[in-house]
């Protein structure tokens, strides 16, 4: 989330403000040349008071806020951009893989931003600028989402979930035993750490699994818009239909997002020689986590 900014410091710094008071400065210089100095402090008192009354009016005008808006989400555009292709092109030169095909893509689905600025530039469709420049935010949101992806398969492979495992079973063959009470504690402790180990590389799994699925769905909406302006580019529902296409691909992330944000009931991930005994492990162990350790009878 970018701060709003401050509009009032956008019509002082504004280039046609300035301008202004450049040209204003100009006529005062210029006026002081028959006039001396009433004519100096005449026209400089006129333009101060346009410039207050400009200042009060001109940050509250929709237009002025829509472009300042407009301004801004370009350059934080333009700065992620930049910060996501130096990334891929440092993961590029080294050869991690699925970047090339990335970067095809991208390039591809840029053409196709672009033909769709010139389309509505030139000739005029159903679609608005601003339906473009979120097809535009649609390529970085490619290439960021492809990032992640490569983070989270580079994260998988450095998951100790193999070690967790197996670590799990000799708890378990220890847990079959008679121990004191404390060191059954210990145990179910460590089990239940190595559980919870397990499992966020399982939600891992899933969670890039979901993110693949939209990373694979966003060419291929993209290229949808642009057929579909192509083919009916005066048809009044662009719009809608580009919501629409565009809603379908946040459904899949607000998933993702749910599924981190509230991530499914710790369960014990049990290796054992067959079903049955990993039924009566299962409801063993989570039986004896809500319970405390009972004292053994001597």
């Amino acid at each position: 989330m970018n701060p709003k900014p401050s509009y009032f410091a956008e019509f002082l710094t504004h280039p046609y403000n300035r301008l202004a008071m450049m040209s204003a400065g100009c006529a005062a210089i210029l006026a002081s040349i028959p006039y001396g100095w009433n004519g100096l402090w005449l026209v400089s008192i006129v333009a101060l008071g346009v410039e207050v009354l400009a200042a009060l009016m001109v940050p509250d005008l929709p237009l002025f806020r829509a472009a300042v808006d407009r301004t801004q989400q370009s350059q934080v555009r333009s700065v992620r951009l930049t910060k996501l292709l130096t990334e891929l092109k440092a993961a590029e030169a080294a050869r991690a893989p699925g970047v090339s095909s990335l970067l095809e893509n991208y390039r591809h689905m840029c053409d196709r931003v672009q033909e769709l600025y010139q389309r509505v530039t030139n000739s005029g469709t159903g679609l608005a600028r601003a339906d473009v420049e979120k097809l535009d935010d649609l390529t970085i949101d490619y290439l960021g989402l492809g990032l992640l992806i490569m983070s989270l398969a580079q994260r998988q492979q450095e998951s100790k979930d193999d070690t967790a495992i197996r670590r799990i079973t000799a708890i378990q063959a220890q847990l079959r035993q008679t121990l004191p009470a404390d060191e059954e504690r210990q145990l179910r402790d460590a089990l239940s750490e190595y559980t919870d180990v397990v499992n966020r590389a399982r939600r891992l799994a899933v969670r890039r699994s979901s993110l693949e699925a939209r990373l694979i769905a966003m060419p291929d909406k993209l290229e949808e818009v642009y057929q579909l302006v192509m083919t009916s580019p005066y048809s009044d529902d662009m719009g809608d239909k580009l919501e629409e296409s565009l809603a379908r691909l946040r459904l899949v992330e607000e998933v993702a997002a749910e599924f981190d944000d509230n991530p499914a009931p710790t369960t014990v991930l049990l290796v054992a020689s067959s079903p049955s005994a990993i039924a009566s492990s299962a409801t063993k162990i989570q039986t004896d986590s809500r319970q405390p350790p009972r004292a053994l009878k001597t």
